[in-house]
């Protein structure tokens, strides 16, 4: 996670790397870049508060510790997070699902597309947890970049040719 402030808004700006998680109730800018990795963008809009997490893959293995790298252990997370440790009232929580896209055109086979993976099993696990998605921007072959405005609730997607990802994941 780096922070910096943003030149435009005048606030403090927020990059989330691959699997980490950020939440937070102040008026920060959060900002992922995303290939195959799924941003899932959490906002109580109404009490200014919101995270958002850089899921890496579906579903976590019995071997790994790392609850922000995996859908199914990542968004629960991070929706606990933002009830009991900042406030957020569960009724207004909406969510915005960003990425997935399939970078590689190597398979046919959609089981092996990890971008459709991550979008399918997070899109299963905010339905299993009551949470509308109220922007969705997900699949294609090319990355983006997503900012998240928590002061004002914007969320802005744009799209990477496939070189702007590559530098940017250095």
């Amino acid at each position: 996670m780096q922070g910096q402030t943003d030149k435009i808004f005048r606030i403090d700006s927020i990059n989330v790397k691959i699997a980490e998680m950020v939440a937070t109730d102040k008026p920060v800018i959060l900002k992922t870049t995303l290939g195959s990795c799924v941003g899932i963008v959490l906002n109580d809009s109404l009490n200014h508060i919101a995270g958002i997490v850089h899921i890496m893959l579906p579903k976590m293995s019995e071997k790994d510790t790392v609850i922000s790298k995996y859908a199914d252990t990542a968004i629960p997370a991070l929706l606990e997070e933002l009830i009991s440790k900042i406030g957020a009232q569960r009724k207004n929580i909406k969510a915005s699902m960003i990425g997935g896209a399939n970078m590689f055109s190597f398979s046919s086979n959609r089981g092996l597309l990890v971008g459709d993976r991550n979008v399918d099993e997070s899109r299963k696990i905010l339905e299993g947890l009551g949470v509308p998605i109220v922007f969705e921007d997900s699949g294609g072959t090319r990355g983006k970049t997503v900012t998240f405005n928590n002061a004002t609730g914007e969320i802005q997607v744009k799209k990477l040719k496939k070189v702007e990802l590559i530098e940017q994941e250095i």
